[in-house]
């Protein structure tokens, strides 16, 4: 009866070695996000961007949602048909990844091979018909305005330690005497609602915590809806972020409102010391 068994397992064990799937290994490398060539010089500001999700999708089936750089298993060889699609933090959340709705697609023909790696860059543009709204601090006039109760002041900073994009960015410095600010874009734009897809981008560095909120105006309403707040970073450790903020929810809500604008609020978070807000490549982008 023993000698009976063993008969059976032996087979079943190499059936199940046979069963065993052909494995390939693809690495996604960190996006390049590139100028739209059809799209009029400028017109998109600086290629800044955080882009640090991929959704990969083969032959038409989702692979899953991969933060990058990625090494992906992925179970077939030969050629098959790749579509990757750009993806964010939305609203800096790690935990809340999403389809940013303004890049295009990389699609691409891969070969795989069983046991080997095949390494792929992602390449993608904004889409050629958006609209964007930008402030990069490189004209001579702001597209901000202070409030009459700030005491701190938004100017230019160019120092070179900091510079990363064009020649200037938007400094703040905050201290005892000049311990709060609250900026207002002057875009004066209708921006589009019906829950349509709204984003503020823009690099930061900061050591103080600042607010961003949308200003919606007209038709006799105003309304301040604070939004996303930009936490403050630890002096010695310091860089520039870049940041995807979604407007869709607030700018559809306040449907009567026909103007939108974005502020920033800052006040000093510990009284004796100096803080500081950067900001670069503001933009406010939809179709």
């Amino acid at each position: 009866m023993r000698r009976f068994l063993l008969f059976l397992i032996i087979p079943f064990l190499f059936t199940c070695a046979k069963e065993q799937p052909k494995t390939a290994w693809l690495i996604l490398n960190e996006w390049d996000l590139n100028k739209n060539p059809n799209v009029s010089t400028g017109a998109q500001g600086e290629m800044t961007h955080a882009l640090t999700q991929a959704f990969v999708n083969m032959d038409g089936k989702m692979l899953g949602v991969f933060s990058l750089p990625a090494k992906i298993p992925v179970v077939g060889e030969g050629d098959h048909d790749f579509i990757i699609i750009p993806g964010v933090k939305n609203n800096g959340i790690s935990a809340t990844k999403k389809r940013y709705p303004f890049l295009e697609q990389f699609a691409k023909s891969i070969n795989l091979k069983v046991n080997d790696t095949v390494s792929v860059t992602p390449t993608t543009q904004y889409f050629e018909e958006l609209q964007f709204h930008i402030e990069d601090f490189e004209s001579t006039t702001f597209k901000f305005d202070t409030s009459e109760e700030s005491t701190a002041e938004l100017k230019k900073g160019n120092d070179p330690e900091v510079l990363k994009w064009g020649n200037y960015y938007g400094e703040i410095i905050l201290n005892d005497q000049d311990s709060l600010i609250s900026i207002i874009s002057t875009f004066g734009e209708s921006l589009p609602k019906q829950a349509a897809e709204v984003y503020l981008e823009l690099d930061f560095m900061n050591t103080n915590s600042a607010v961003t909120s949308v200003i919606s105006y007209g038709n006799g309403t105003y309304f301040n809806d604070p939004n996303i707040q930009l936490n403050p970073q630890n002096a010695n450790e310091a860089y520039w972020k870049h940041i995807y903020i979604d407007l869709k929810e607030i700018i559809s809500t306040r449907n009567t409102s026909p103007i939108n604008e974005i502020a920033l609020t800052a006040v000093i978070d510990e009284l004796g010391t100096e803080k500081y807000v950067y900001i670069d490549n503001v933009k406010i982008i939809h179709f």
